[in-house]
């Protein structure tokens, strides 16, 4: 179909188009339920809007939403409301009780560095609560009660994300930047899988590695145990598309998260020489409760060298990885990461460990449980690996 005559307006395209979809919608609505193998139609059709709403739609919001407000989530919120672009912010809780901390605790946010409080405020909130699939499609008919998210930063524990995103799930578009700020591998292939299945409408995936120190007693006072860096970049599955600049370019002029945009290589090796770290650092603090400079002594040196020569046997047969980056994986240098990484965070405690002594669920899934999946696809065996996630896995069930 062609048109004459000069470019149509904006509003004018979309009234046209909302005649289209007006026309077409009923006989859609009436034979979708009988498509085989698919969910009613209300779970996956957004509702029809008045051009007017469509075009407000189409413009990009510079709020930052938050989810997750654990250390790391919190530290970034704190950091990016002292930026000096300072943008709108709003924390996205998914627990009514941590709300109520929330208030609680004066609707602030305390980050202490060398125990110097610096206490900042003047955040949006809104109640996120995990959905069910069901609930999830309900909400989609409701997608106007809410603006759409364009910039979302995801620091909840990795086990929680497709939970905590199916909550805000019918506000995330094709034009949506979610970075993923979390420890683990994995993630990302569960949420394609279970609230993205279609490469149309997925939102823009971005990775971030955090190596800051971060511990906490209670919520929402955060101490800053050891300076480090934010490493964000596009997936390579994403670097064909389109990259968004407002996101990382309010990271980078933020000051505190010392951060650093890197290629999609420079990102997985990343990614992966933080997995190696969190594969033994984690579970071994975990199991013997201890801080990560107790790995540093000499009778640990041997248990180290075991769990990285078979964390680089995996890693040197991944066929994503090219033979540049699978050079600064061999056993000997897995070793050295390790220890340099545990004696530079020796007074750290390592997250699985706080989780430990919290009570709470560990990320060892998307961690150990991540580099045995990949052993398994390719006929590889991580006994000694496998053995540690057990035994992590039965103190988190004693508690």
């Amino acid at each position: 179909m062609s048109f004459s005559g000069p470019r149509a307006s904006l509003p004018s395209r979309l009234r046209r188009l909302q005649r289209t979809v007006n026309f077409v919608w009923p006989s859609f609505k009436k034979n979708f339920r009988h498509f085989p193998g698919t969910a009613s139609y209300t779970q996956l059709a957004s509702p029809i809007v008045a051009p007017n709403q469509m075009e407000a739609r189409w413009k990009t919001s510079e709020t930052i939403y938050i989810l997750g407000l654990g250390n790391v989530g919190c530290f970034v919120a704190h950091s990016l409301v002292s930026s000096p672009r300072k943008p709108p912010i709003t924390l996205l809780f998914h627990r009514q009780g941590l709300l109520e901390s929330w208030k609680k605790s004066g609707e602030t946010i305390d980050v202490r560095t060398d125990g110097v409080s610096d206490i900042r405020g003047g955040f949006d909130v809104e109640l996120a609560v995990p959905l069910s699939e069901e609930e999830n499609g309900a909400a989609n008919s409701s997608a106007l009660d809410h603006p759409p998210i364009d910039h979302l930063v995801v620091a909840v524990k990795a086990q929680n994300t497709v939970a905590a995103l199916r909550s805000i799930r019918h506000r995330l578009t094709a034009q949506s930047t979610i970075l993923f700020l979390q420890n683990g591998m994995g993630v990302l292939d569960e949420v394609d899988k279970r609230l993205f299945p279609s490469r149309i409408g997925r939102p823009h995936y971005m990775i971030g590695i955090n190596s800051h120190g971060l511990n906490s007693t209670e919520h929402f006072v955060i101490t800053h145990a050891g300076h480090g860096t934010i490493n964000i970049g596009n997936t390579s599955v994403d670097e064909e598309r389109m990259s968004p600049d407002y996101l990382p370019k309010i990271m980078l002029q933020t000051e505190p998260l010392n951060t650093t945009l890197c290629s999609p290589d420079e990102i997985l090796q990343l990614q992966w020489e933080k997995l190696v770290a969190n594969l033994v650092v984690n579970p071994l603090t975990a199991i013997l409760d201890c801080p990560n400079g107790r790995l540093t002594e000499a009778d640990m040196a041997n248990t180290i060298r075991i769990l990285t020569t078979e964390i680089s046997a995996v890693i040197q047969a991944l066929p994503e990885m090219s033979a540049s980056i699978k050079a600064h994986f061999l056993p000997d240098r897995l070793q050295a990461l390790v220890t340099t990484i545990a004696t530079k965070t020796a007074k750290n405690v390592s997250s699985m460990l706080q989780d430990i002594r919290a009570g709470k669920d560990t990320e060892i899934a998307y961690i150990t449980g991540y580099l045995l999946r990949r052993a398994g696809e390719l006929g590889l065996r991580c006994e000694e690996n496998e053995k540690l996630m057990r035994r992590v896995l039965l103190r988190q069930e004693q508690g």
